[in-house]
């Protein structure tokens, strides 16, 4: 199986590159054209630029054989005369007819630099650099590196780390087409143009096998291979489209081919219902699983809130997503660099977050983090406690906290516990800590805590007392349930139910 999963990793890997190897493969030259307009007067030392000027005028009425060559003529002299307007006017018609940015560097264009027109089209013409796009650039660098140095960090649940830089992946991919647009330098190497979009379909499967790989040490089945199918039909679908020569590429930047307009809707649509198709179902994986996932995994509750950081993460990413892509997709006419600026840099958080814990703590990645080592095993190393038997006592506790709801005892202490564990209290307290990463008080009132929002959950009109509530999950005083129920919620239970009504009410 893992060789499975290396086999799709490996596919991811190739989809990338095959979108970055594209990068450097345009460079296209035409000859010269004559301008016959001079070539016919035999003037063109004597006339003056105004002169010219008419003569290049009369050249583009009578619809001359070189009138592309005239165009930039008179882009250039109408911005040796000051006149920024006509000039990007010829600018445009020149460049749209023969793909040749480099005409905006030339120093005829110097008169009119301050000009508004022309500071338009120099930022969608002109190759730039800034601290925005060295920052974003950065970040996808960081995103490729992890990518590859995670795999070579141990064979611990390979699995899991596949699938994380995968994710990571796939949003470096798109930070850095972003990086292409930003720079213009896209025009320079066209086949960047929707280069991420081959990997549109990957970023809900990517994460949920994690999800499901990180703890649960999932094994990953052939059927599992349906999750990437959409993904390969998107990218059969736009394959007409990449096989498109760099020239070709331009002229849909430009707008001048808009046969493949219907392919931004398609990525944008099929990418949102991907996104929020898999959203639901990690939140589902993380709810059906959560009391167990905090018990029984050896990561305990860290790992848990690990993965809870990176779903919210990834749902930001997912808002934000939505929010960006409705004007790129043309499906509202309405232009945002903010918008632009927050969907990337949400992006390149969650790329540098994911590097940044891989470089702190590298071990949460392969189901073996464990933050308490060094808390608890000077404390602990001269305890008799095996292995074998921690591992006994601690599925003994989870059936006790699970099954038969031991917290609700409201006289239930260490003590006590121990004697249902038929062990010590110094072994009991050994395997909270060890395996929960808390003291026995945080563990009995995370698991009241928990009870007691499943009770206000399900009271639909919340006619229950508070009282009434904290009494039945276990504790003895509502001052006590207060205080856990918001360190727990970062709410109190009153403003908890209050919450849940209004949005009852909302929803009908």
């Amino acid at each position: 199986m893992v060789n499975q999963a290396k086999i799709l990793h490996f596919f991811c890997c190739l989809v990338v590159y095959g979108s970055i190897s594209g990068l450097f493969a345009f460079s296209e030259t035409s000859p010269a054209p004559i301008d016959s307009s001079i070539q016919k007067k035999d003037a063109d030392k004597v006339l003056g630029s105004k002169d010219l000027l008419v003569l290049y005028q009369e050249a583009i009425k009578e619809q001359r054989h070189d009138s592309v060559a005239i165009f930039k003529n008179l882009a250039l002299l109408n911005a040796k005369l000051n006149q920024p307007e006509n000039s990007i006017l010829y600018t445009k018609k020149y460049i749209n007819n023969t793909l040749d940015f480099d005409i905006l560097n030339d120093s005829a264009y110097d008169t009119i630099k301050t000009s508004k027109a022309y500071k338009t089209i120099a930022d969608k013409f002109v190759k730039k650099v800034n601290f925005v796009t060295f920052l974003f650039f950065y970040a996808s660098l960081i995103g490729f590196f992890f990518m590859v140095i995670i795999n070579l960090s141990g064979k611990a649940n390979t699995r899991a780390k596949l699938f994380i830089s995968g994710f990571v992946g796939v949003h470096s991919l798109f930070i850095l087409e972003f990086v292409m647009y930003l720079s213009n330098y896209r025009y320079e190497y066209p086949h960047v143009y929707l280069m991420a979009a081959s990997t549109a379909l990957l970023y809900g499967p990517l994460l949920y096998f994690y999800f499901k790989s990180a703890t649960h040490n999932y094994k990953f089945k052939p059927l599992d291979a349906l999750h990437f199918v959409p993904n390969i039909i998107l990218v059969l679908y736009l394959f007409p489209m990449y096989a498109l020569s760099g020239s070709e590429k331009i002229e849909i930047m430009l707008e001048l081919n808009t046969s493949y307009d219907i392919n931004r809707y398609v990525v944008f649509i099929s990418k949102v219902i991907s996104l929020s198709v898999y959203a639901i179902l990690i939140r589902k994986l993380q709810y059906a699983t959560k009391n167990n996932e905090i018990l029984s995994s050896n990561t305990g509750q860290p790992i848990y809130k690990w993965k809870q950081t990176i779903y919210r993460l990834h749902v930001a990413y997912v808002i934000s997503y939505v929010i960006y892509g409705l004007p790129v997709s043309g499906i509202l006419v309405f232009t945002s660099d903010f918008l632009s600026y927050f969907q990337v840099g949400a992006m390149s958080i969650m790329v540098i977050y994911i590097a940044y814990k891989a470089s702190v703590q590298p071990s949460i990645f392969t189901n073996e983090f464990n933050p308490v080592d060094g808390l608890f095993t000077k404390k602990y190393q001269k305890s008799g406690l095996t292995k074998g038997l921690s591992k006994e006592l601690k599925e003994s506790l989870v059936k006790l906290l699970v099954e038969d709801k031991i917290y609700k005892q409201s006289n239930i202490n260490l003590e006590r516990l121990s004697e249902e564990l038929n062990t010590t209290r110094h072994n009991t307290s050994q395997i909270i800590n060890e395996h929960f990463d808390m003291n026995f008080f945080e563990l009995i009132n995370t698991f009241r805590i928990k009870e007691a929002l499943s009770i206000m959950d399900n009271d639909v009109h919340g006619s229950l007392n508070i009282i009434d509530i904290a009494y039945e999950v276990g504790f003895n005083n509502k001052v006590t349930f207060n205080k856990a129920f918001k360190k727990e919620t970062s709410q109190t239970p009153s403003e908890y139910i209050q919450s849940k009504l209004r949005l009852r009410k909302k929803l009908g």
